[in-house]
C-alpha cells in the first residue's frame, strides 16, 4: 500500500480571517495544518471539557489555591477548615462531571 504524499499548501488570508482560524483551532488544540484538514474532512465541532472550560480550570486552580492558603491560617477553626475544604471537593466533582452540569452549549 502506498503512503499518501504530503503537500505543502500556501495561502493568504486576511489579518482577520487569520485571527479567527488562530481561534478556532486554539479551542480544539490544534494547529493550524491539523485545523485546515479537519475542516477539509468535515468533522464536526466537538469541544472536550478541558478545552472547553480551559479558563474555568484555571480559575478553579486559582481559588482552589487561595482557598487553601486561607485555610493554613492559624485564625481558622477545625471546623472552618473542614467547610473550606469540603466545599472544594463539591466543585472539583461537579466540574469534573461527577454531577450534572445541565445541557453543554456546543459552538
Amino acid at each position: 500500500m502506498e503512503k499518501d504524499k504530503n503537500n505543502r499548501l500556501f495561502l493568504s488570508v486576511s489579518d482577520a480571517d487569520l485571527l479567527k482560524l488562530d481561534m478556532l483551532r486554539g479551542e480544539l488544540g490544534m494547529n493550524r495544518s491539523q485545523y485546515i484538514r479537519y475542516l477539509i474532512e468535515g468533522q464536526k465541532r466537538v469541544l472536550i471539557p478541558s478545552v472547553k472550560y480551559k479558563e474555568l480550570v484555571s480559575k478553579l486552580s486559582q481559588i482552589d489555591l487561595s482557598l487553601r492558603v486561607i485555610a493554613l491560617k492559624d485564625q481558622m477553626s477545625a471546623e472552618d477548615k473542614l467547610l473550606i475544604y469540603t466545599k472544594l471537593e463539591e466543585i472539583k466533582m461537579l466540574f469534573a462531571g461527577k454531577d450534572t452540569f445541565g445541557h453543554d452549549d456546543q459552538k
